[in-house]
């Protein structure tokens, strides 16, 4: 169950840090030793534990992001008067303190600690910041070092020749020296952006196209390989779109020419958290300092650098998600040792995202459908794809979903036998199986291991020598006592294999003894049960009369509403079982040759 309330404590210094920068306006981080590792709510209870002030809350809190190392950002939705309050008392306590200190001779003036840290921490954070810089300003020096070699050699170009050039050639070079300065001030521009790569030397490592699983399964490849290099995106319209993958998540999105509705300012703006005023004033800056959008937002002071962090990964996950949904557009991924610049942002954990929209659509999905898609899979065992242990800490499943994971990695099971040991409901179980499939986490075998394969022999063989002990000829076959000849066979068909002369040889003596009268009661079950008039008899001896023509009428309605949604498989099947509890009543016969001649016209 998701996390509904937490508590986040202060020490005396992250709080007078964490006021001035975001807490006053209602925003703060919530990190993960705080969440215990579980997932949080949408919205949560939050109190706040103050220094020198005590408890503040419960609090409303929202969250507005999720951060890879399981914290979370959150937003306040009233932040009380108290906190400013606190914060009043506890510089006016620190001044207190700073007073007394300095009388006893025990701090000297200017060394105020609380000072001292917190410029400590502006350091850093312009540290970080300059080298983010320094790494542009070399680039752009490079590129531009290389646009005025080439703008020197068509000049020179242009001069050769003198008048034996003739004035067509002379106005195509003149072009070409245009174009070459168009280039050069488009070069400039995209200093603001991220730098596209050369990626002609980077052969391409996966191709596809949008609208089908292609660019989900190299996305949960990525993801699960921890991948770095750039996904090139192209729509017919000539634009293309470039994502920047940093071990195994996304960083950045850079598209050509430029998209505006994805431009951070822009997405500000719309989201009410930039006036039209502050985003023309960080477009000027950008023009006169030719720095990105996001630092020109920190030099207004609009922004922390903490929260350009935040806003960055955001607006990476917004695209992604925009580019998941579209179509009409073909994709290449070059795998890179590293990108060509650095990226202040976290890897979006692309997992989790494909996780909670596939969550979603699984809810979706229509019964009968669910149904068919994992029909193929019933008798085969179910495992886990190698090295996928930390993709699904990163998924943030729900602790009954995380548990449900456990009971697949314990034991062996084929599907149809993972619905009863699931500690989730029957439809919960066959979703978060399409889900885990769908994202090629899962993979379906039809041998299992012979670890495994004993294990669940043991455990197999325990409950049946109950069933056979106790149970009815249905039990020792795992069958229904609704069943035809085609489930005995196939029921029939899994014991023997289950325990075949193969299998039974890795039991251990103390049970292998046994296991000549285990194999001999199944086969006589089977023999008694595939006889049609035999099945029928043994069913009236153990199953109430009642119970048989009650069922037989309602599998011949649901044949008959099988047929009226046009499901012909559900209502052969449905009128086949109603035939076989009483083969004599003529009305399910007629619904049943009703429905093979529609299926067969």
């Amino acid at each position: 169950m998701a996390l509904r309330s937490a508590t986040r404590r202060f020490d005396l210094v992250s709080f007078l840090k964490e006021y001035k920068s975001s807490l006053r306006v209602g925003a703060l981080m919530l990190p993960a030793e705080a969440t215990g590792g579980e997932e949080v709510a949408p919205e949560i209870k939050l109190d706040l534990l103050l220094p020198l002030h005590g408890r503040v809350g419960p609090l409303d809190a929202q969250v507005v992001n999720r951060l890879p190392d399981g914290g979370v950002a959150l937003r306040l939705v009233e932040p009380p008067a108290e906190l400013k309050t606190a914060y009043k008392n506890i510089l006016e306590e620190v001044e207190r303190l700073k007073e007394y200190l300095l009388a006893s001779g025990q701090i000297k003036a200017g060394s105020d600690p609380v000072e001292i840290a917190a410029l400590q921490a502006q350091i850093q954070a312009f540290q970080e910041q300059i080298k983010v810089l320094q790494g542009r300003v070399e680039e752009g020096e490079q590129r531009e070092d290389h646009l005025r070699a080439e703008l020197a050699r068509l000049q020179a170009e242009l001069g050769e020749g003198g008048d034996e050039l003739s004035e067509r050639r002379a106005s195509d070079r003149a072009e070409m020296l245009a174009a070459a300065k168009r280039h050069a001030a488009e070069a400039v521009m995209r200093e603001r952006g991220y730098a596209i790569p050369d990626l002609s030397h980077y052969p391409p490592h996966k191709t596809g196209k949008l609208g089908d699983r292609s660019l989900r399964d190299l996305m949960m490849q990525l993801a699960i390989e921890k991948v770095t290099g750039v996904l090139k995106v192209a729509y017919p319209n000539g634009q293309t779109r470039y994502g920047f993958w940093l071990k195994g998540g996304v960083v950045g999105w850079r598209t050509e020419p430029l998209e505006e509705s994805e431009v951070l300012g822009v997405l500000l703006y719309r989201s009410s958290q930039l006036t039209q005023e502050q985003l023309a004033q960080s477009l000027t800056l950008m023009e006169e300092n030719n720095v990105r959008q996001g630092e020109a937002l920190i030099e207004m002071g609009l922004v922390t650098f903490p929260q350009l962090v935040m806003l960055l990964q955001k607006q990476a996950e917004f695209v992604l998600q925009k580019v998941v949904k579209e179509s009409n557009a073909s994709w290449t991924f070059h795998r890179m040792l590293e990108l060509s610049e650095k990226y202040i942002a976290p890897p979006v954990r692309v997992a989790a995202l494909l996780y909670k929209g596939m969550r979603q659509q699984a809810k979706e999905l229509a019964a009968d459908a669910l149904a068919a898609y994992l029909r193929p899979y019933l008798d085969k065992y179910v495992y886990f794809q190698p090295d996928v242990e930390r993709t699904i800490e990163e998924l943030k499943m729900p602790a009954d979903e995380l548990q449900f994971t456990k009971i697949i990695r314990s034991t062996s099971y084929r599907l149809r036998e993972l619905f009863a040991v699931s500690n989730l409901s029957r439809s919960a179980t066959a979703a978060l199986i399409w889900v885990l499939n769908e994202l090629s986490l899962l993979e379906f075998r039809a041998q299992e291991s012979d670890a495994r394969n004993v294990d669940r022999l043991l455990r197999i063989y325990e409950d049946r020598r109950r069933q056979m002990a106790k149970g009815t000829l249905f039990d020792r076959l795992e069958l229904h006592w609704i069943c035809t000849k085609g489930d005995v066979d196939a029921a029939w068909k899994r014991f023997s294999e289950e325990f075949s002369p193969q299998n039974l040889s890795k039991f251990p003596d103390p049970q292998r003894a046994d296991l000549d009268r285990f194999v001999a009661l199944g086969k006589e079950a089977y023999l008694k049960l595939v006889d049609d008039r035999a099945r029928r008899e043994y069913r009236n001896t153990v199953t109430e009369r009642m119970m048989i023509e009650q069922s037989a009428e309602m599998l011949a309605k649901r044949g008959d509403m099988a047929i009226m949604k046009n499901n012909l498989p559900d209502a052969i099947d449905c009128y086949s079982k109603a035939c076989e509890l009483l083969p004599n009543v003529a009305e399910y016969r007629e619904g049943l040759n009703r429905v093979r001649a529609i299926r067969s016209s």
